[in-house]
């Protein structure tokens, strides 16, 4: 029998047999445990944010390299992990930087009962890299005298970075800098939080520098609105189209120094030099070395050294031309 023109065609529906295998929920892969623990790390040891970010990305590139737990790594694998660093031309500073990271590390997991304290450490046989002394890295008089004759320039940013480079020439750290806020500064002191506020230096400007951060102050009340200076606000702020009114950076106080070093043309030239150059100055003023550490916020005399270095090398070279009778020879 044919079915005519006007009978309807039904669906054809494809059921499943009962009892077949069904596809089983992917499950989510468990949280990898050195990860926790390298966050933990970062957390109670109080490292300021690039601090962190560095260990952060030294302690992940390892865990990735060795796939280990941080307890089954042995002497043997960080020397491996090492000659690799090596084959890739590293520096010796950048090679001692992770074998650093990773001995900070497993000295903070034995400290929270996380590693034996019966076993020894898979980083106490591993010996850094020789790298030649490190040179002083201040700024020298003429180069200093050419960044602030451009900083007379009338430009746009111009009292803002006047007030920013005053404050880097008192020894801060850039990341230091771009956190102060409006509140730390009372006129004469500047409260600087160091290692995310567990511990606080306060920095007397002189009286120039203080000058340049009122008139920067004051031309923010000026301005009015979203420069308005109130206390919680941040101290220095952009003043770019895309972030204007927000905080300066470290990134943006980075690009500002270079870019005021290269219209000056003073070459390799960056935030810390100025701290350096600070060091430098606390010194040969002969400021008790305890107190410069404080000004500086170091607790190392080693890392102290690193800033002090030009003043002691010049210090001796004077002291043998006088010892020679050529010291006024020099002078004329």
């Amino acid at each position: 029998m044919t079915s005519s023109p006007s009978d309807p065609v039904l669906p054809i529906v494809i059921m499943p047999i009962e009892g077949g295998k069904q596809e089983e929920p992917r499950q989510p892969e468990p949280p990898d445990l050195r990860h926790w623990q390298i966050e933990e790390f970062l957390r109670q040891t109080g490292k300021s944010d690039n601090t962190q970010r560095v260990y952060r990305g030294q302690l992940v590139r390892f865990a990735a390299w060795c796939d280990k737990s941080w307890l089954d790594v042995t002497p043997s694998d960080i020397g491996k992990y090492r000659r690799e660093l090596k084959s890739k031309e590293l520096k010796a500073t950048s090679v001692n930087h992770a074998l650093n990271t990773l001995k900070a590390f497993y000295g903070w997991l034995r400290r929270s009962n996380g590693y034996p304290m019966n076993k020894p450490l898979p980083t106490d046989a591993i010996d850094l890299e020789r790298q030649p002394e490190p040179e002083a890295d201040h700024i020298d008089g003429d180069e200093l005298a050419q960044i602030w004759q451009v900083l007379e320039f009338e430009e746009k940013t111009a009292i803002r970075d006047r007030a920013i480079i005053a404050v880097l020439s008192h020894g801060l750290r850039a990341s230091e800098a771009s956190n102060l806020n409006v509140e730390h500064w009372n006129g004469k002191i500047l409260k600087v939080h160091r290692s995310k506020g567990q511990n606080v230096s306060e920095i007397p400007l002189n009286r120039e520098a203080r000058q340049y951060l009122e008139a920067y102050l004051e031309w923010r009340r000026q301005q009015g609105e979203m420069f308005e200076p109130r206390p919680e606000s941040p101290m220095f702020l952009a003043q770019d189209p895309k972030s204007v009114g927000k905080r300066l950076g470290y990134k943006g106080l980075h690009r500002m120094v270079k870019k005021l070093g290269a219209i000056a043309g003073v070459e390799d030239i960056n935030p810390h030099r100025f701290r350096h150059t600070f060091g430098t100055e606390v010194t040969r003023r002969g400021v008790d070395p305890l107190f410069g550490k404080e000004l500086m916020g170091i607790k190392s005399d080693r890392v102290f050294q690193r800033y002090t270095k030009g003043v002691f090398k010049q210090a001796a070279a004077e002291a043998y031309l006088k010892a020679i009778g050529e010291d006024e020879d020099e002078k004329s």
